[in-house]
């Protein structure tokens, strides 16, 4: 017995056992790379690979020596699910051959209905960084300014610099996030950090 074996047992007095005498095993690799996170993620033990991760510090983004994290081995969409929803699991990561999970998943053809889950994702952040003024992917803006009264007014805009937002929304692609993210950038400096360096300079 080991503490990977008891993992996938879903044995977890004897894994927190092996915990107590070596914490730094929660996120050790066996002879195949594999971790207790990925055994207990790949046998659905839930309660052990919430425990493993939140009260001992393990990584539920680990990879092994295939660069796989524990949600590859999701074969539920539960499992799947507390990875991602619950415990931070990145979706997003590519394995040592550029693969991702979704994509592994789809390759088997074993788990549609993970793929499926996983799939879903994607399509949730496609539709939300391609709807009409949405901010940019990777941008979050909250500006607000300060009038002599100390309250809350609303930034200016020109009407130029919103009809570029509109349109560059509206056209899908990494290309036009990055031109949004640009004009994002720009429109802070022009209607907020340079507003603010010249009220600073008329009171020197």
């Amino acid at each position: 017995m080991n503490i990977w074996i008891a993992a996938s047992d879903g044995n977890t007095a004897q894994v927190l056992s092996y915990l107590s005498t070596n914490p730094a095993l929660v996120n050790s690799k066996d002879p195949n790379g594999y971790t207790p996170i990925h055994a207990a993620a790949s046998y659905g033990h839930l309660d052990l690979l919430r425990t493993l991760v939140n009260e001992h510090g393990g990584d539920i983004n680990i990879r092994d020596d295939d660069g796989d994290t524990p949600l590859f081995t999701a074969e539920t969409v539960e499992v799947a699910k507390c990875i991602v929803e619950e415990l931070g699991g990145d979706w997003t990561c590519s394995n040592d051959e550029g693969v991702t999970a979704v994509e592994a998943i789809e390759a088997d053809d074993t788990y549609p209905l993970v793929a499926a889950y996983l799939r879903s994702l994607t399509s949730k952040e496609t539709k939300i960084s391609t709807e009409p003024g949405a901010p940019p992917k990777g941008i979050a803006v909250n500006v607000r300014s300060m009038d002599d009264g100390g309250e809350d007014m609303e930034p200016v805009v020109d009407e130029e610099f919103k009809k570029k937002i509109e349109e560059l929304a509206a056209r899908p692609g990494e290309f036009t996030q990055d031109e949004l993210r640009q004009l994002v950038t720009e429109a802070v400096h022009k209607h907020v950090l340079e507003p603010e360096e010249r009220n600073v300079r008329s009171k020197d």
